[in-house]
């Protein structure tokens, strides 16, 4: 399945993403590897380089973003303590944190990063030696699944792609949808193969890959699907291979009510 997200500057103003990514922009391949993938677990990711437009007011829209994602996902690489605004993020994620009274900041290791203190009663997610298990952990957070279902399921799965990460979150009653920025969508939706049932379509990654016109952007998107998310594998909670590439995707497209 998929789902549209829009980033107009109203929908911006309007949205609430599942989860901001905070970190250095020395520490940006980490970043952008990890939004990437979690886009294929039904992650709403806020990544200031897919947000951000020429002119916007930084201290404006940075701002807005943590005080509207649902959580702040802390990430500690080995420059985290040299940036300034990392740090004045996770200040003020920690003081929305302690007005909402519930977990909202989600430590996120994957460097050798020293703890900052007011961090250090927290569970952190370490995703230095299981990069996967880690990833299926946070989408599982972001989802509200359990912690021992979720443990159970990573145990179970014990995911090495981003596949099998797919497959966990099966196992832990989640069927992930893409998450796709409007303008995707679009040329998606053009190249052909599309069917609508309500507020939803359905397209054929295949199909589109057909149309020649397509950009090697959407071409890539679609390879990848196909390659990495759907490959034929052997899953220990099936017991059988199972050939995702004969799925289709599902897209909605964005309403007021999907922020709700």
């Amino acid at each position: 399945m998929a789902m549209v997200r829009r980033r107009s500057a109203e929908a911006r103003l309007q949205r609430r993403p599942d989860l901001f990514l905070s970190h250095s922009s020395r520490d940006k391949t980490f970043a952008r590897q990890l939004a990437d993938d979690l886009v294929f677990c039904q992650v709403d990711v806020w990544l200031d380089e897919w947000e951000l437009q020429v002119g916007d007011s930084l201290h404006d829209v940075i701002g807005n973003a943590l005080e509207n994602s649902r959580f702040i996902g802390v990430v500690l690489g080995d420059n985290f303590s040299d940036s300034v605004w990392a740090r004045d993020e996770l200040k003020q994620a920690l003081s929305r944190e302690k007005r909402a009274g519930r977990t909202l900041v989600l430590p996120l290791i994957f460097g050798k990063c020293q703890i900052p203190p007011f961090l250090e009663d927290k569970i952190y997610l370490d995703f230095r030696n299981d990069y996967y298990g880690a990833l299926a952990r946070l989408a599982g957070a972001v989802h509200d699944i359990g912690r021992q279902r979720m443990e159970e399921a990573v145990r179970v799965e014990h995911p090495k792609t981003i596949g099998e990460v797919i497959d966990t979150l099966r196992y832990a009653g989640i069927e992930p949808y893409v998450v796709l920025g409007e303008d995707d969508f679009k040329e998606i939706e053009s190249a052909g193969g599309v069917e609508r049932i309500k507020d939803r379509v359905r397209f054929d990654p295949q199909r589109v890959l057909r149309n020649h016109q397509v950009s090697p952007r959407i071409r890539n998107l679609m390879n990848r699907l196909i390659n990495e998310v759907w490959k034929e594998t052997e899953s220990p909670s099936r017991g059988v291979s199972e050939t995702r590439g004969q799925i289709r995707l599902s897209a909605m497209r964005e309403s007021s009510e999907a922020d709700d």
